[in-house]
C-alpha cells in the first residue's frame, strides 16, 4: 500500500485499513516511526469527503508545528490553529487546538450574546479560543489525539480523559502514542465508552534502530555491556585502594589518617566537552539533553570554546547560516547579539521554552535545515516536534521534579532517545549516556529498566476542576453525573481491579489449607484481598465530587438544594485558576482598575518565573496595594481549600504582574526585559504569561453581559495586546 508516492510499513497499512472501514484506531509506536503519516491520511480522507477534522496536541509548540506543516500542505484557508493565546481561521475544515480548547468547547453552553452585527463580529475576532461552536456532528467527522498517553499526566490528565468521554460517538478518534504497556486495557476502556470497537495497532520495532553507548573518560565510548564490566574492576580497586590505605594508616597512626590516595577513589568528573571529544565525526548532528534551561545556555558557550567547538565551528556553513539569521537579526536586533550569531555560526545552538519566540523559531529553522550539529535542549524539545538527530546525548539519567532528583520513566527516557536516527538517512540511531562510575553505581538500579524499554502503563489521573463540577451540576441530575464519572479511565481501571481481586480470592478459596499455619496464612490472605476488593469497589469518583459540592455549598457557590448561585455562574466561565479568580472578582479587586492592570494581574496568575529571576519593583503605591489584596485572596481559606481539592499547582507571582501592565500600555519585549534580571532568557516565559493572561482576560470579558462599557474596554485591551511577539506563530 502507498500514500503519496510512500510504501507503508505494515504498522502504516494495518491503521489506514481501519481509517478505510470508518474505525476509530489507536496506533502505539516507537518516536520516529512514521505515525503521523496515519494523521495525514485521515486529514485527507475527511478532506476529500467535505468533513471536518481537529487534531489535538499536548504542548503549543507541537500545535503551531502542526498548523505550518498543514498550511503547506493544504493551504492556508483550510488549516485553522486554536490554542488559547492564538486563535487563526477557527471556522477552518482543519483544525489545530489543544486538548484543553476542545474539551472546553465540548462541555460549554454558548449562549448568544445580545449586541448588534458589528459588536458579535468584534466580540467573535477577540474572543477566547473557547468561544467557539463545535461543528455539526455530520461535518466533524473525527478528532486526531496526538500523545494520547498525556492522559495519565497529574495535572492535565483530567482534561484529556473528558474531552474523549464527552465528545460525541459519530466522531471516528485516531490516538496516536509511544509505546504502552497497557494499550489494550486503553483500548478497551475507549471501545466501552464509545459503544463500537476502537481498533489497536502496535509496532514495536523502530525503523532506524538505536544503538546505545555509555562514555567517560575512562572508558571512552563503549556498549552498557562493556561500561559495566569497567565499572565492575574500578570498583573492585577502589575496595582494594581503600584496604590498603586503611592498613598503611594503622601502621603509621592517627596522624596520618585520611591522607593519600583519595585521587583513586573518584576520577575527574566527566564533561559534556569530554563527550565531545569522544564522539566520532560521523555522529553528528547531536542533541544534549540536559534539564535545566541555564546549563543549555551556558554549555553551548562552552564548547564553542573549546577545541571541538572550533572544529565544528569549520565545517560549519558559516555563510548560509548568516544568510538565515539576516532576516531574524535586523528585526530583533536585541536577541541577536555579536556573542549569539557567533555562537549559531559555529553550527552550535540551545532551545528550552523561555527562548525569545523569534530564537527559538530560528534554532528551529537552523536545525530542520541540517546548519546545527550540537543543540543543547531541555527535554521539551522532544515531545511531539519531529526533529530528528544522529546521536541523542543524556547528561545525566534523573532530573528535578521540584522537590527532589528522580529517574527519568522509560516513556520520558524513550521519548527522547528516539530522537535519534533520521529515517532515510541513518542505518542506525546512536544513544549515549554520559555516566561517571561514581554514578553508576546508584544509577545501576534503574539502568537496565530504561534499556529494557517496556513503557509504564497508562494510569488514571482523572479530578475534575471545579469549573467542571458547576458545568456538570447545571446540565445533569445526579444520576446522569454518576454515569458521566462511572464513564472515566479510572472507573474502568476500579472495575478491572475489583475483577482481577475476585478472581484471585476465588483461587484462594478453591484452595484447602492443611495445616494450622495453613489455615493462619489464608485467613491473612483472604482478609487482606476482602479488604482490598472494598476499597477498589468504593464509589471513589463520586466520593470525591460530593466533597466538590460540598465545597462549593459551604463557600456559598451552590444553594442547598445544589442549584448555582451567583459566584457559581462565575465560576463556570472561567476554565483556569477559576476559584482564585472568582473569588478575585467577588471581592471587587478589578472593579477599580485599568483594563492594563486587569491584564497586568491576569498575567501573574498563569505564570511562574524561576527562582533566580528578580524583577525591578514597581515605583506605584497602587501596585503594592493590589499584590497585597490579591495575595490576601490568594492565601485564603477558600482559594487554599480549594487548591487542596483539585490538587493543583497554585500559581499566584505578582512580580510579573506590573511586566504585564507595561506590555498593555505600549512596552516592548526589550524595555520590559530591562526590568528583569535572570541568568537565562525569559522572553519566552513573558510571551506565554503575556498569551494566557490575555485568553484569561477573555475569558473575564464574557462575565460583562450587563455591563456593555467595561465589556468593550476588555475588548479594546485584548487587541491591544495581541501585538508584535505575543501575536507571532512560534
Amino acid at each position: 500500500m502507498e500514500f503519496h508516492g510512500l510504501k507503508l510499513d505494515g504498522f502504516q497499512a494495518d491503521a489506514v485499513r481501519h481509517i478505510q472501514d470508518g474505525k476509530s484506531v489507536l496506533v502505539a509506536a516507537p518516536t520516529g516511526t512514521g505515525k503521523t503519516l496515519i494523521a495525514d491520511y485521515l486529514i485527507e480522507q475527511v478532506l476529500n469527503d467535505g468533513g471536518e477534522v481537529i487534531y489535538t496536541a499536548p504542548i503549543k509548540a507541537l500545535s503551531n508545528q502542526k498548523y505550518r506543516e498543514y498550511s503547506r500542505q493544504y493551504g492556508e484557508e483550510k488549516v485553522g490553529l486554536v490554542t488559547g493565546d492564538i486563535v487563526i481561521n477557527r471556522d477552518a475544515p482543519v483544525r489545530i487546538m489543544t486538548t484543553e480548547i476542545l474539551r472546553n468547547i465540548l462541555l460549554q453552553e454558548h449562549e448568544d450574546l445580545n449586541t448588534s452585527a458589528e459588536e458579535a463580529q468584534e466580540l467573535r475576532d477577540t474572543a477566547p479560543a473557547s468561544y467557539m461552536r463545535l461543528p455539526e456532528t455530520s461535518r466533524l467527522r473525527a478528532v486526531i489525539v496526538d500523545e494520547i498517553h498525556f492522559v495519565d499526566d497529574p495535572d492535565r490528565g483530567t482534561v484529556w480523559e473528558e474531552m474523549l468521554i464527552y465528545l460525541p460517538r459519530t466522531v471516528r478518534i485516531l490516538g496516536l502514542s509511544a509505546t504502552l504497556s497497557n494499550l489494550e486495557q486503553f483500548a478497551s476502556w475507549l471501545s466501552h465508552i464509545r459503544g463500537t470497537q476502537v481498533e489497536v495497532v502496535r509496532e514495536n520495532q523502530r525503523a532506524v534502530p538505536l544503538e546505545f553507548h555509555m562514555v567517560n573518560q575512562e572508558t571512552g565510548l563503549v556498549s552498557p555491556k562493556d561500561f559495566e564490566k569497567s565499572w565492575r574492576r574500578w570498583r573492585k580497586e577502589k575496595k582494594e585502594n581503600r584496604s590498603d590505605r586503611d592498613s598503611q594508616s594503622k601502621g603509621r597512626g592517627r596522624r596520618d589518617k585520611g591522607r593519600g590516595g583519595r585521587r583513586n577513589d573518584f576520577a575527574e568528573r566527566t564533561r559534556h566537552v569530554d563527550v565531545f571529544r569522544l564522539l566520532p565525526a560521523n555522529q553528528y548532528p547531536a542533541l544534549y539533553f540536559i534539564y535545566s534551561r541555564k546549563m543549555t545556555e551556558q554549555l553551548a558557550f562552552e564548547l564553542s570554546r573549546t577545541p571541538v567547538g572550533r572544529t565544528l565551528a569549520r565545517s560549519a556553513k558559516t555563510q548560509e547560516i548568516s544568510k538565515r539569521i539576516a532576516p531574524f537579526e535586523s528585526e530583533y536586533p536585541e536577541v541577536f547579539t555579536t556573542h549569539l550569531k557567533g555562537l549559531l555560526e559555529k553550527g552550535i545552538a540551545f532551545h528550552h521554552a523561555g527562548l525569545h519566540v523569534a530564537l527559538k523559531a530560528l534554532v528551529e529553522e537552523l536545525y530542520e535545515a541540517k546548519l546545527i550539529q550540537v543543540l543543547y535542549c531541555t527535554s521539551t524539545f522532544a515531545l511531539g516536534i519531529n526533529m530528528p538527530a544522529r546521536t541523542v546525548i543524556f547528561d545525566s539519567l534523573e532530573k528535578f521534579d521540584g522537590v527532589e532528583m528522580v529517574p527519568l520513566s522509560v516513556r520520558e527516557f524513550m521519548q527522547m532517545a528516539g530522537r535519534a536516527g533520521r529515517r532515510g538517512i541513518d542505518t542506525e540511531g546512536d544513544v549515549v549516556m554520559r555516566m561517571d562510575f561514581s554514578e553508576f553505581s546508584e544509577a545501576s538500579t534503574f539502568f537496565k529498566t530504561l534499556l529494557g524499554g517496556r513503557s509504564e502503563p497508562v494510569s488514571s489521573s482523572f479530578n475534575l476542576s471545579f469549573n467542571s463540577v458547576v458545568n456538570l451540576l447545571e446540565r445533569y441530575s445526579d444520576d446522569e453525573i454518576r454515569v458521566i464519572l462511572g464513564r472515566s479511565f479510572k472507573a474502568y481501571q476500579y472495575t478491572e481491579d475489583v475483577e482481577f481481586l475476585e478472581e484471585d480470592l476465588r483461587e484462594l478459596r478453591a484452595a484447602k489449607p492443611s495445616s494450622d499455619k495453613q489455615l493462619r496464612e489464608y485467613n491473612l490472605e483472604e482478609a487482606v484481598l476482602e479488604r482490598a476488593i472494598a476499597e477498589a469497589g468504593r464509589p471513589h469518583l463520586w466520593e470525591n465530587f460530593l466533597k466538590k459540592v460540598e465545597f462549593l455549598r459551604t463557600f456559598g457557590y451552590l444553594n442547598p438544594d445544589g442549584s448555582l448561585r451567583s459566584a457559581a455562574k462565575v465560576l463556570k466561565k472561567i476554565q483556569f485558576q477559576e476559584i482564585l479568580v472568582t473569588e478575585l472578582l467577588l471581592e471587587g479587586i478589578f472593579e477599580d482598575k485599568s483594563p492594563e492592570m486587569i491584564f497586568g494581574i491576569m498575567c501573574g496568575l498563569v505564570q511562574t518565573l524561576p527562582r533566580t529571576a528578580r524583577v525591578r519593583p514597581p515605583d506605584s503605591e497602587e501596585w503594592w496595594s493590589t499584590f497585597s489584596a490579591v495575595e490576601a485572596v490568594f492565601n485564603s481559606d477558600i482559594v487554599q481549600a480549594a487548591y487542596g481539592l483539585v490538587q493543583g499547582e497554585p500559581v499566584c507571582t505578582p512580580a510579573i504582574m506590573p511586566l504585564g501592565e507595561a506590555w498593555a500600555n505600549g512596552s516592548t519585549l526589550p524595555e520590559i526585559l530591562e526590568m528583569v534580571s535572570n541568568p537565562t532568557d525569559l522572553s519566552g516565559d513573558l510571551v506565554g504569561s503575556f498569551r494566557r493572561g490575555k485568553d484569561l482576560v477573555g475569558q473575564l470579558r464574557n462575565l460583562y453581559d450587563d455591563d456593555p462599557d467595561r465589556r468593550k474596554e476588555l475588548t479594546k485591551l485584548i487587541r491591544a495586546v495581541t501585538r508584535d511577539e505575543v501575536e507571532v506563530i512560534d
